[in-house]
This record gives C-alpha cells, sequence and structure tokens, in this order.
C-alpha cells in the first residue's frame, strides 16, 4: 500500500523479480559483462480489479541480468523508472517512482524498512532529490529490491513530477542509500549518465502514448 499526503491508501502494484542468493552468487561469477545498454519496457499493463496502470523499464539488457548493467561504479546497482496511474473513482492520482536492485553481501545494512528507507539523488549541476521508499520491508543480506517514490516521505505529487522533468533533461552524479543502521554512497558510471536518463526519456514516451 502507498501512502500520499492526502493520507489515502492507495495500491502499489510492486512489479519485480526477486534476487535469489544462490542464483546471485552464481549469476556474479558466470556471467560475461557485454557493455552496452539499451532501454525497454518490463511491464506496461493495467490492472483488470483497480485499472491501475503500471509501467516499468527494463533494468538490464535482454537476456539474464549482467553486472555490467550496474549503473554505479563502486557497486551493483540496477536501475529502472516506473509510472502508475492509480484511479480512485473519484480522484486520479500519477505515481513517479525508482526501482533499484542493490546487491551489497554486507549483513551488517540491516534492512530498507517499509516507510523508512530512502535515497537522496545528487544531480549533475549539484541539486538534491529526495526519495521515500514506498515497496515492503526488505532485509535480504545480500540485495535489495526496493522502490522509491520520487517526493519525500512528506511530499506531494506536484513535487514528484517536478523530479521527474528534471530526470528528464539533468544527469546523476550520485545515489545515496539509507539503511535502517547506515547509508551508502553510489557514484554513477559516467557511461551509465546518459543511459539513466533514457530510462526516463522512454518512459515518458510510453506514458504519453497510452494517453
Amino acid at each position: 500500500m502507498v501512502k500520499l499526503t492526502n493520507n489515502l491508501r492507495l495500491p502499489f502494484i510492486f512489479a519485480i523479480t526477486k534476487l535469489y542468493t544462490m542464483k546471485l552468487k552464481l549469476l556474479l561469477l558466470l556471467l560475461i559483462c557485454q557493455g552496452a545498454f539499451a532501454q525497454t519496457i518490463q511491464m506496461n499493463s493495467i490492472d483488470k480489479n483497480t485499472g491501475t496502470r503500471t509501467i516499468i523499464t527494463n533494468n538490464h539488457e535482454n537476456g539474464e541480468l549482467n553486472p555490467d548493467d550496474s549503473v554505479v561504479s563502486n557497486g551493483l546497482v540496477f536501475f529502472s523508472a516506473g509510472y502508475q496511474h492509480i484511479d480512485t473513482g473519484s480522484n486520479s492520482t500519477d505515481l513517479y517512482f525508482i526501482e533499484l536492485n542493490i546487491v551489497h553481501k554486507d549483513n551488517t545494512l540491516g534492512c530498507l524498512k517499509d516507510g523508512e528507507g530512502k535515497i537522496i539523488i545528487t544531480f549533475k549541476d549539484g541539486t538534491t532529490a529526495e526519495c521515500s521508499q514506498i515497496s515492503e520491508t526488505d532485509c535480504d543480506p545480500i540485495g535489495f529490491n526496493t522502490a522509491f517514490a520520487l517526493m519525500p516521505k512528506k511530499g506531494t505529487a506536484a513535487m514528484m513530477k517536478q523530479n521527474f522533468d528534471k530526470l528528464l533533461t539533468t544527469q546523476i552524479k550520485t545515489i545515496k542509500l539509507f539503511t535502517t543502521e547506515k547509508s551508502l554512497l553510489f557514484t554513477v558510471k559516467t557511461g551509465s549518465k546518459a543511459y539513466i536518463m533514457k530510462h526516463f526519456a522512454l518512459l515518458d514516451k510510453t506514458i504519453k502514448a497510452s494517453l
């Protein structure tokens, strides 16, 4: 469930493949890095019961998840951009979010807790955007799969849209992750900065095509 500032409890359909411990270990040992990035859509669907549309970009190139698909230079972070149009009858809400798969192998990180976890994005121009966790609590000792709305915990829909528009035009320099125990600062790879922007460009194009 997603809590917005108007206190409406809205359904959040969090569509992401869970990373399993043994599969991750084998993946990191056996895959050959490929180096090329391509933006595609992982999900573009409408829930039959609620009418909620969910669109999420793919966090890797065609085929298996590859370590070279990581967007940071000091770790393994796999990046997707997402959107939901939630219609409650009397009104509707547009939810913009980032989805991160983070392989960390650090059992001292604790958890990413629903309603408390967050990331802070630092843009190339020095400005920042805080994004609050909106997915279930994740305490996996080697990997997190988490979604973050493009606004702080007490933010507004207008702030989400403003941050989304900035991500269309401004590169990300760093991503700082806050868990229950500590924080991690990830530096975005030079070659991934434009790649991340293309996620949002594809998302924006797909949203407009669905209107």
